[in-house]
């Protein structure tokens, strides 16, 4: 990565789709008035709090004379498209007029007060008073994608309220405007369901267990012990957390979409509803043990699924589970409507359900013997979707479900073929693309489903899965079957000729995309608006602590957001691959020079506890000279030759250096805070 003369690197993440820098400077005075319309005091309250850090406590108010910020409300035009956009923005700096921020939306408001303060010195956050001279600029903004998603697992391994929380904000600051909340899974139901505690009293905690009557069986190392206060793989959300949670992500314009995983990866709902039943049926009320049942007793098929288990499909042939399902979703909407966040979209998972579900089921052999149209078994997925889909259309909602949910269905009961299922385009289904391994044969999922008329999120897991490892260092942790996802790998995404973000298999085998995919299907023009947007992944299987999550999420979620927002750029519409590589590469150098340079210096200052990636050096020692480079220009790298591990006081490399010939030279990347990256040790 060669240096970059700053001008050259940006100072906003992401991009605006236009930049005009101006003569001269604003002084931002300490205690600035923010002046806002009514309507924005939520806008004024968020700018205030996020100036603190670098100019002191600002005033928020309707009414004042030459206010040094001022927030207004107009229709704004998206620079590329010359269209009104929901979400667009004008950011005007003056020496001598101020700041002015206009937004179509209160939500074009915030993210125009998202990007004057990325746009502020680095070096003002610290220092909690003015003084700050902030260079005059015109910038006009609006989102490439409407979605900006972020997704987070919460079943495999818990994380708290506050955890949560934390990572709003940082989304909310990168402009990403979707939190997909993974709330239940085969190892965990983690959210407080009125009338059904069982669901997380059994199916929300996980420790050593015979019958698993009262917890569930450990998974992910949870240990033998079920206490959430001692436990990653127990614990919940109370419905007033989670309803605050609504209300964090409602003031910073983020929608919460919640997943409700079914049929499959429901093992903890069933064996929760097994311990309801139970219950229930001892005391003798057989009508309300049944009323939410969820399995078939004399159920004796046999399946297996991806994770192992062998007990995870509830049973879609009776009319208990809808009865349960309706109940969860009124919930839902209950909790949203009482956080002022309205309920518009419930992701009901829909993968991976294992060939073999419901072959030998009483329940479903009847059901299929008096239902016109249903054959067999293979014909109980898709009839699921369709009954589930009505349960949610009733209440004007939208379903989400990973891209099985609009295909047809082939060789089992989960999708195996690519041909997308035209009987539900229109019907409010918007599947969540995540299948395109290179060379696994279903990289042209997204467009097939997009080309039929589905809209469709793009969550490619070579690109957009969070939880691979950023290498195959085997102190990286996370997994590696859709390949290592780095920094990079998000940003290199073209999401209207995916087939360019190509380069190697899942395990490195160099990949040509004009031949690798040449009989694969296009993304049709007229399809271009089918695609809603982006969003990235946290699978937290390997997520054991908040520090683990931070590490896998920051700062790859910066590169989502850059791609997600920012206009397409212009190596994405080469079609001779060497020369996109290569422009592509010198677009990444000026990227990643702003992440050392600005992003992460401001993130240590502004959020000095969260536990984001540091990229270790690299290093050679040839003969007795010490080189050394860091993939994030910028950041400071600290290196010893006495053996023990670099501090922030050790010596700083700033060019090659001589050194013992004879003696392992260790190095480090450090950030403005004095965390490290793990120690690289290099020997001549």
């Amino acid at each position: 990565l060669s240096p970059q003369p700053a001008d050259a690197v940006g100072r906003i993440v992401p991009t605006p789709a236009s930049t005009t820098p101006r003569d001269g400077a604003f002084s931002l005075p300490d205690t600035p008035t923010i002046q806002y319309e009514p309507g924005l005091e939520s806008e004024a309250r968020r700018l205030a709090a996020g100036l603190e850090a670098a100019v002191g406590p600002a005033t928020t108010t309707t009414t004042a004379d030459a206010p040094a910020i001022r927030l207004r409300r107009a229709d704004v035009r998206h620079p590329e498209a010359d269209t009104v956009d929901a979400e667009a923005y004008r950011l005007r700096i003056d020496a001598d007029d101020g700041i002015e921020i206009v937004g179509t939306t209160a939500a074009g408001v915030f993210y125009g007060a998202q990007s004057l303060q990325a746009w502020l010195p680095v070096a003002a956050y610290g220092a909690g008073t003015g003084p700050v001279s902030v260079p005059a600029v015109r910038i006009a903004d609006a989102p490439r994608f409407g979605y900006r998603g972020l997704h987070l697992d919460v079943s495999r391994n818990f994380q708290s309220a506050d955890a949560v929380k934390r990572l709003l904000d940082v989304m909310a600051f990168y402009k990403l405007n979707t939190f997909h909340f993974h709330l239940t899974d085969d190892e965990g139901w983690r959210l407080a369901v009125g009338g059904l505690p069982a669901l997380t009293e059994v199916g929300g905690r996980r420790g050593h267990t015979l019958d698993e009557r009262t917890h569930l069986v450990p998974s992910y190392g949870s240990g033998p012990d079920p206490r959430p206060s001692v436990s990653r793989g127990s614990g919940w959300y109370t419905q007033a957390e989670y309803v605050d949670i609504l209300r964090h992500a409602r003031d910073r314009h983020i929608e919460v979409v919640p997943e409700i995983d079914m049929p499959g990866h429901a093992r903890a709902a069933l064996q929760g509803m097994k311990a309801r039943t139970r219950r229930l049926l001892e005391n003798g009320d057989t009508t309300a043990a049944r009323r939410f049942r969820l399995h078939d007793p004399d159920d004796q098929s046999e399946y297996e699924s991806v994770q192992g288990w062998d007990d995870n499909v509830v049973n879609v042939c009776q009319p208990s589970t809808y009865r349960f399902l309706a109940h969860v979703v009124d919930d839902l909407i209950a909790l949203h409507e009482r956080a002022g966040a309205p309920l518009r979209t419930v992701h009901v998972g829909g993968d991976e359900v294992p060939s073999g579900a419901w072959t030998a089921s009483p329940i479903c052999d009847n059901y299929i013997a008096r239902t016109e149209g249903i054959e067999g078994p293979e014909d109980l997925f898709g009839a699921f979707f369709r009954r589930f889909r009505d349960t949610l259309a009733t209440r004007g909602l939208t379903m989400g479900g990973w891209e099985e949910v609009g295909m047809t269905e082939a060789g089992g009961h989960r999708a195996t073929t690519t041909t997308p299922n035209e009987d539900l385009v229109g019907k409010g289904v918007r599947p969540y693309v995540w299948s395109n391994i290179w060379g696994g044969g279903t990289e042209d999922r997204a467009y097939r489903l997009a080309n039929a008329g589905f809209d469709v999120v793009m969550s490619q897991a070579t690109n957009f899965y969070l939880d691979m490892a950023y290498s195959k260092h085997p102190r990286e942790d996370g997994f590696y079957w859709a390949g290592f996802v780095d920094l990079d790998d998000p940003f290199a995404f073209v999401p209207f000729d995916l087939y360019k973000s190509a380069e190697r298999t899942s395990m490195g085998q160099p990949i040509d995309p004009d031949s690798a995919f040449a009989d694969h299907v296009r993304l049709a023009d007229s399809a271009r608006s089918n695609i809603l947007g982006l969003q990235g992944q946290l699978w937290a299987e390997t997520l054991r602590s908040v520090d683990r999550m931070e590490y896998m999420a920051v700062p790859r979620l910066l590169s989502l957001a850059e791609r997600a927002w920012a206009p397409q750029p212009d190596w994405a519409s080469l079609d001779d691959v060497d020369r996109l590589r290569a422009r592509r590469d010198t677009a990444w150098r000026a990227f990643a020079h702003r992440l050392g340079r600005r992003e992460l210096p401001r993130l240590s200052r502004r959020a000095p506890d969260w536990s984001y990636r540091l990229p270790p050096p690299g290093a050679t020692v040839e003969n007795d000279t010490l080189r050394a480079n860091a993939a994030l220009p910028g950041l400071p790298i600290r290196y010893t030759t006495d053996g023990t591990p670099p501090t922030p006081e050790s010596p700083r490399y700033d060019g090659p250096v001589a050194v013992d010939p004879d003696a392992p030279v260790r190095l480090r990347t450090f950030d403005g805070r004095g965390r490290g990256s793990r120690t690289v040790v290099v020997r001549p």
